[in-house]
């Protein structure tokens, strides 16, 4: 049951990352794409993150496993951060600097906000 869960939320998660950030990315993009800031992997990780905190902290069993492993997992991308950050480097250097800091710092801190308002909320 535990290998559906996963099955289940990934094949949610795969879908709604890639119209989320193409979405995004279609509405900042600058012409040629040189340069241009990856705000809807921002988007999609953080918003992630920010979900994956709220799971730990409400969901148990079989939900967790499907929300967090399958959902969360699919969605999120590290692949996608990696790939944007070296993009980056030989076309725009502020770009590539905002996007080794502010990505994993928006993550963490939405990640840890969502869980701990998540937990306040339950108790």
């Amino acid at each position: 049951m535990t290998w559906l869960a996963v099955v289940v939320g990934a094949a949610a998660g795969t879908p709604l990352r890639f119209l989320v950030d193409r979405w995004l990315t279609e509405r900042t993009a600058r012409p040629g794409g040189a340069g241009t800031f990856p705000w809807g992997l921002l988007a999609v990780n953080a918003s992630g993150s920010a979900l994956a905190g709220v799971v730990i902290a409400l969901a148990t069993g079989d939900l967790r496993v499907l929300l967090l492993v399958g959902l969360c997992g699919a969605y999120t991308t590290f692949s996608g951060y990696a790939w944007e950050t070296v993009r980056l480097w030989p076309e725009a250097r502020v770009a590539f600097w905002a996007s080794v800091a502010l990505l994993p710092t928006a993550c963490v801190a939405s990640f840890m906000l969502a869980w701990r308002i998540a937990g306040l909320a339950a108790s």
